[in-house]
């Protein structure tokens, strides 16, 4: 996409955003949209747009979405995500082949990218949380970024510090733990081939951890296959919604620092 086309895309965006969605989200619960069934039938307009190639027609789409009624939130946790899940549903069944795939779902990253700002600045005031740290990670050779990317979106929407981006080489996330007061690891995990890595992963980053109450969340497709997949891989929880993810990271965050402050208290009057 080169620039005259972003600024077509971000541009009518971001007008339409402060003069008609930041409003509505204070009235919005993030649990559940008053506008979850306008995404769902949003969902396909927003998936043909994105296979139509033409930009201004994405921007389109997404003007016509917000003016009815659809909030920046949902549009982010509901109607982009579904739009995804079309992609494969169609390639599944052969009405689009693979590059088609390809260039619509590069073309939802770019949405995610052109609407990051607005989206985060337009949370809740969390000021509190801005001492919180999460590396958000994908398993090595992951095509599967999207989920994430919103997910760090979202995190950082309530405060957190999002550590690098989404892809991490094993030494660069050790030198990470070890430097760094990390509070969080998240993974994502999309391919059954990695768990035994992923296992033996975690085991090693929290070892190394400058952080004795490190936490490690696991999400992603294989999740959903796979009930038992956090106590498997040794992590501490898992969750595949990326607000409800936030809420437990920032409660198993808090508890984490609290057991930890109790052990210096303690050792502290040893």
């Amino acid at each position: 996409m080169d620039q005259q086309e972003r600024q077509a895309m971000t541009a009518p965006l971001s007008l339409a955003i402060k003069a008609h969605v930041i409003p509505q989200l204070l009235n919005h619960s993030p649990t559940e949209p008053a506008d979850i069934g306008l995404a769902k039938r949003q969902s396909e307009v927003l998936a043909k747009a994105c296979l139509s190639l033409q930009p201004r027609e994405l921007v389109t789409s997404v003007l016509n979405m917000l003016g009815q009624g659809l909030s920046l939130e949902t549009l982010f946790l509901r109607a982009i995500p579904n739009a995804a899940r079309l992609f494969h549903d169609w390639w599944a069944n052969d009405e689009i082949d693979f590059v088609d795939v390809t260039q619509a779902s590069y073309r939802l990253q770019e949405l995610v990218y052109s609407l990051s700002a607005d989206f985060v600045l337009s949370g809740p005031k969390c000021g509190g949380l801005t001492n919180y740290s999460a590396m958000l990670v994908n398993t090595p050779n992951s095509q599967h970024s999207l989920g994430l990317l919103i997910l760090s979106q979202y995190f950082k929407r309530y405060g957190w510090h999002i550590l690098g981006g989404t892809t991490w080489r094993e030494p660069d996330m050790v030198v990470m733990v070890q430097s760094s007061l990390v509070d969080l690891i998240g993974i994502s995990v999309s391919d059954e081939k990695q768990f035994a890595y992923l296992k033996q992963l975690i085991a090693n980053l929290r070892k190394k951890s400058l952080n004795p109450g490190l936490l490690v969340m696991v999400g992603g497709p294989m999740l959903a296959k796979h009930a038992s997949l956090c106590e498997w891989l040794g992590a501490d929880f898992a969750c595949l919604h990326a607000d409800q993810a936030q809420l437990m990271a920032m409660q198993q965050v808090e508890q984490a620092r609290k057991r930890m402050g109790k052990i210096s208290d303690l050792a502290v009057f040893k």
